[in-house]
């Protein structure tokens, strides 16, 4: 690879461009937060990443060449460079990761990073900001809110797309909302940028029928949308390793059933396991995506964001953050 442009680097963000036909590589620095950097493609493909202990490992990082991967071969033409090919998404990100990463760093000396990679027939471009910025990270016990009418073509593939189509329903992202989630009124699927996760006590527990031998978490079920409904996110990924490690169950039966469940979470590669508070569901039938209106009149439902299998989800993930990353 050849460099050119490198420049002076802001307190923002970094931003790495390589052309695929000259090999090159130009740096320059820029005002635009990960969400405004992903809305400047038009088409391809997206995958975002963070860093871990100390802003050089980057967590997950052969699933997010995987997905690259996967995401080219769905949404792009193949080409004779293999693009479809994980590996070439490896041979040619983490030398721009290692740049990035080791120039970006002082930026975020008390913060992880969080690093956007699009794609498209010409090149690849990757943006390098502090992973929360002023707000911080997401409070435990946040608040989502379900919106139906809205569907998600070709849900596996990380597709610029969706990030367009996306960006009414972001009008609902109002504080303390942190997530929107995605529902056909009767079953969940996903949030908008997370997978979402509810829990429920296990009927022979819930009905007193004895089985509270052992962790308090094994008394509760994990309920999740079928897993070829949705993104297979990175960490959602992780948490199904962690069920299947524990021996947690796993119900792939999504009804918006509220009065079972006792817990629910969203995760994501910023987000991790973030417990859940508040569900609001609203009593329209549809949303408009066009004008992003909210359906009124809402309903909330309390659930506990202590829930103990959401508690040992959320630290198993922060547990073996160091040992599912890659330093570069």
């Amino acid at each position: 690879m050849t460099s050119t442009g490198a420049g002076h680097r802001s307190k923002r963000s970094l931003v790495l461009d390589y052309d695929y036909a000259s090999g090159s590589v130009t740096e320059h620095t820029s005002d635009e937060s990960a969400r405004d950097f992903m809305l400047s493609g038009e088409t391809g493909i997206y995958t975002s990443m963070r860093t871990v202990g100390g802003g050089r490992r980057v967590f997950l990082l052969d699933d997010h060449m995987q997905r690259l991967g996967d995401s080219h071969r769905m949404e792009l033409p193949r080409d004779a460079a293999r693009r479809d090919d994980p590996a070439y998404w490896r041979r040619v990100l983490l030398p721009l990761l290692g740049r990035g990463l080791a120039a970006f760093g002082a930026e975020c000396p008390d913060e992880e990073a969080k690093i956007t990679v699009l794609a498209d027939t010409a090149a690849a471009r990757v943006h390098f900001t502090c992973l929360y910025g002023r707000d911080g990270p997401p409070a435990a016990g946040c608040q989502v809110r379900l919106v139906t009418g809205v569907t998600r073509e070709k849900p596996e593939a990380k597709s610029i797309r969706w990030v367009h189509q996306r960006e009414a329903l972001e009008a609902l992202l109002v504080a303390p909302t942190n997530e929107v989630v995605l529902t056909d009124g009767r079953r969940f699927y996903e949030g908008i940028s997370s997978n979402f996760f509810a829990t429920r006590r296990r009927e022979s527990t819930a009905a007193g029928g004895g089985g509270d031998a052992g962790p308090a978490y094994l008394r509760y079920q994990l309920v999740s949308a079928p897993r070829d409904r949705v993104l297979l996110g990175t960490v959602m990924k992780l948490v199904l390793r962690i069920c299947d490690r524990d021996g947690i169950e796993v119900v792939y039966d999504p009804v918006l059933d509220f009065a079972r469940w006792s817990g629910a979470f969203v995760t994501s590669t910023s987000r991790w396991v973030l417990p859940v508070a508040t569900i609001v569901a609203g009593g329209a039938d549809t949303i408009d995506a066009d004008s992003a209106m909210a359906p009124s009149p809402a309903r909330q439902h309390r659930v506990d964001a202590d829930d103990p299998l959401v508690a040992h989800l959320r630290e198993s993930v922060r547990s073996m953050a160091a040992e599912n990353s890659t330093k570069v």
